[in-house]
């Protein structure tokens, strides 16, 4: 569904009636409140010009009068036609509203978004990548030593691909082709270790996260909070996802989503049913940076390099 556009949304406040317009805002929580954000504003144009009005008919019997001694001119001037003109205020003080409404959109505040829109790169993009950040309440886990720093990249149906790096040198990778055995890499001695075709817990919790926010059914959920991500005003939603395997039990998922390219740019969730993973002692995990559709040609291949060997067995 495509929401609005700013001069659509400015055409119904100002009284215009398209029954497709208005179809869409009974139905688009985003766009109904953009419409009520304009509308206040018009409001507060009109109120405007409206206060000054008190003896304003007699002001205009005075300018009235003084005008008839004056000599008339062949043509009216400009000033007069405008003085005279209410038709011209009105349609100034509209104008100037849209203008303001208008910029209003378009930078002040923060533009709603739609969940549902958010989500929608969960359910059709065909992959995707990003980082992978480890949370101890909330708050990335700050360890000492060589800095660690991991990739995940995912693709459609449910494969699975973890590169770790230590001072940014490759260290481990992680392979697990969708349903079928994977591979796991170690770069620094060159070894690989075959694994087993079921997802492993982290990552299955992965792909439950990746279902779940695609089939996320709660739409017309409105945002938490919003908060200042690297410059981007993302909006943050606070989900439950039920648990299929467990009797009231929940996955919590927080999402924040940006407004203007309506897609996630940051998911933390804990990685026990139940728990907030903002909350005080929680474990949890962070996705971020994330970058839609990437190539994934030969990135599941779990062919060992040359040079590499089989670790031993322990």
């Amino acid at each position: 569904m495509t929401c609005l556009t700013d001069a659509d949304l400015a055409d119904l406040a100002l009284g215009g009636a398209a029954p497709n317009h208005l179809a869409h805002v009974a139905v688009c929580p985003a766009c109904a409140d953009r419409l009520a954000r304009l509308r206040a504003v018009l409001d507060r144009f009109e109120a405007a010009h409206v206060a000054p009005d008190p003896g304003h008919a007699a002001g205009r019997a005075r300018l009235l009068q003084a005008l008839a001694k004056e000599p008339v001119p062949h043509r009216p001037t400009l000033l007069r036609r405008v003085l005279m003109d209410r038709r011209t205020w009105a349609a100034s003080a509209a104008a100037a509203a849209t203008i303001a409404a208008t910029v209003l959109l378009s930078w002040g505040g923060t533009p709603s978004v739609a969940l549902a829109d958010g989500l929608k790169p969960f359910r059709e993009a065909k992959s995707f990548s990003c980082d992978l950040i480890p949370l101890a309440g909330g708050k990335p886990v700050e360890v000492e030593g060589p800095k660690s720093t991991q990739t995940l990249t995912w693709s459609a149906p449910g494969s699975l691909r973890s590169d770790t790096r230590l001072d940014g040198r490759p260290y481990r990778t992680d392979i697990l082709p969708h349903q079928k055995p994977g591979v796991s890499f170690e770069h620094r001695p060159k070894t690989f270790r075959a694994t087993a075709a079921k997802p492993g817990r982290q990552e299955s919790m992965v792909l439950r996260l990746i279902a779940g926010l695609a089939t996320y059914s709660a739409a017309d959920q409105k945002p938490a909070g919003i908060d200042d991500l690297n410059g981007v005003k993302a909006q943050r939603f606070d989900l439950s996802v039920p648990v299929p395997e467990m009797k009231d039990a929940t996955w919590r998922y927080r999402v924040w989503i940006d407004p203007v390219a309506k897609r996630p740019v940051r998911v933390d969730y804990a990685i026990q049913a139940n728990q907030d993973p903002a909350a005080a002692g929680v474990t949890g995990l962070r996705l971020e940076k994330f970058e839609w559709d990437v190539k994934t040609d030969g990135l599941f291949d779990t062919t060992p390099p040359a040079g590499y060997t089989a670790a031993p067995a322990k």
